[in-house]
């Protein structure tokens, strides 16, 4: 599987950012004569309007809500018109009926190359047969400047997930501008919800999420046979089953469900990517179920399923209701501030979590450790948990030894929860030091620090040693100090730069690299 690394994020050829991605799959997966697609178009939006009137929502699926509020996201199948586009048109009349969106972030998966990452592209515009759709350059650009976001022109350019949307987008939504996102796979739970942050700053309230996905391929020719007997119904439990999660915004069981079932979803990482960044009251409603048997019935042995769903928010007024730019400058880095009880808390929650560790090997639950879960402690921030030792002479020197560490730079569970994780993760999983015993329990202390978001920089002259934690990225490379480290070993700029690299399994100098970036961050800290 290959993987973006820094270097990506310049053309292979050197190219400026411009040109436009060309129709490749106009004339064989749709019509190429702009009156005919407009017709064929036309033609499913007409009937699912009229079928959306008698039956707000499909009954395929038990316990599906109809949809409520402001739109944020589509689910749209993507196979060739003639097979998807009458399902594919439930969606888009719904969102040609309660969105006006300026801008679009379509999210497709990869079918033809492997990566890790969102690949991004150069081009100034997709074509359509119906015209031309405009990218918006600025978001593009900032989106590049993160990890797990690269430039790949030649994944745009031979994918057809993303081109299967484009003439419906262009056609309800000519002015839109476009946010193109080819999603290649992730390795967890935590880097999908890392590269979801980072996303999720980048939209504003109006905008809409555009998911283009398949759900279950079965038969012979996806190499795909759970099951024999009863194959359309037994095929129809596991898109509802599928369903049932993206309906809860439930990531981690999405997550269990695919490794359980090895399902055949081909957005399954854009739609994971989805569920990362819905907000809290948000709701998914099925619109129309089908398969390509509806429309190929003479194939009898593989199908793949196609649904129309549709992602409201009835809590909250404005549709990805986020902040301006100069609110979030405006507001502090560090809200919401915790509460002296709150730090205490977390404390005492990690100490539980580490004692419990150190004399059993399990794990406790936040609700064991009886503490108060605020809204403050609810909120996803990054956190590092630090372990130290005192030394034999501390009542008199103070000193005390570093005992294992353990982070997430990003914010991708709630704070308890992070604690918890990386409670154990500083006990046991630091690979400097061999796992917490129960009899170093007297001489442990125990810090937190709770980290703001990642700011990229463009030059090291932004970085305050003392102020700013720093991570260094290069390649598939990565290292973090917090804000402290410098200072406490009395580096310069030059010198923490470059124990960040050997951090990172590389030369001292190769933070001198041109394709090297780094993040910065700063932290409220504290003990017992």
């Amino acid at each position: 599987m290959r993987i973006f690394n820094r270097s990506e994020r310049k053309d292979r050829k050197g190219r400026e950012s411009g040109g436009r991605r060309e129709a490749r799959f106009a004339g064989t997966w749709y019509e190429s004569d702009p009156s005919s697609l407009v017709k064929q178009m036309d033609g499913f939006l007409e009937s699912a309007r009229k079928k959306m009137s008698e039956s707000p929502s499909e009954e395929a699926f038990p316990d599906n809500p109809a949809p409520q509020g402001n739109l944020l996201a589509l689910i749209v199948p993507h196979a060739g018109y003639m097979f998807s586009g009458a399902t594919a048109a439930f969606a888009y009349e719904f969102a040609a009926q309660h969105a006006e969106p300026e801008r679009i972030f379509l999210l497709g998966p990869s079918h033809y190359v492997g990566f890790e990452g969102v690949a991004l592209s150069h081009c100034s515009a997709f074509s359509t047969p119906l015209g031309d759709l405009d990218l918006e350059r600025k978001t593009v650009d900032e989106l590049s400047r993160h990890p797990l976001y690269g430039f790949s022109d030649d994944i745009h350019n031979r994918e057809h997930s993303l081109e299967l949307q484009l003439a419906f987008l262009k056609h309800l939504f000519p002015d839109a501008r476009l946010i193109p996102l080819v999603v290649g796979a992730f390795k967890n739970s935590s880097e999908i919800r890392y590269a979801g942050s980072i996303l999720r700053s980048q939209i504003r309230p109006g905008d809409l999420v555009v998911v283009s996905s398949d759900f279950t391929h079965y038969g012979p020719r996806y190499d795909y046979v759970p099951f024999e007997e009863d194959f359309p119904e037994q095929v129809r439990k596991l898109d509802q089953d599928a369903f049932s999660y993206i309906q809860d915004s439930d990531l981690e069981g999405f997550l269990n469900f695919h490794d359980q079932t090895g399902c055949t979803i081909c957005g399954f990482f854009p739609c994971s990517l989805l569920l990362s960044i819905l907000p809290e009251g948000s709701r998914t409603s099925l619109l129309k179920y089908g398969t390509s048997r509806d429309s190929h019935k003479e194939d009898s042995r593989n199908s793949v399923s196609y649904l129309a769903l549709v992602v409201t928010d009835s809590a909250r007024e404005v549709a990805w209701a986020a902040e301006s730019e100069s609110e979030s400058e405006s507001r502090s880095v560090l809200e919401p501030e915790l509460s002296e009880p709150e730090k205490k808390d977390l404390l005492h929650l990690a100490r539980r979590v580490v004692t419990e560790f150190a004399r059993s090997g399990r794990q406790i639950a936040y609700a064991d450790a009886a503490i108060e879960v605020t809204a403050a402690l609810e909120t996803a921030r990054g956190v590092f948990v630090t372990l130290f030792k005192r030394t034999l002479d501390f009542e008199e020197s103070k000193e005390r030894q570093l005992r294992g560490c353990i982070g997430y730079i990003c914010p991708v569970k709630p704070l308890y929860q992070a604690v918890i994780d990386n409670a154990i993760g500083a006990a046991s999983r630091d690979y400097r030091f061999t796992p917490l015993k129960a009899n170093e329990l007297n001489d442990l202390e125990i810090e937190i620090s709770v980290l703001t978001p990642l700011r990229p920089v463009e030059s090291i002259d932004e970085i305050e040693l003392g102020v700013h934690g720093v991570v260094f990225h290069l390649g598939d490379r990565q290292s973090v100090f917090l804000p402290h480290v410098a200072t406490e070993f009395g580096w310069s700029l030059t010198e923490t730069l470059e124990q960040l690299a050997v951090k990172a399994g590389l030369d001292k100098y190769a933070w001198r690299r041109p394709e090297a970036t780094f993040e910065i961050f700063e932290s409220i800290s504290f003990e017992e």
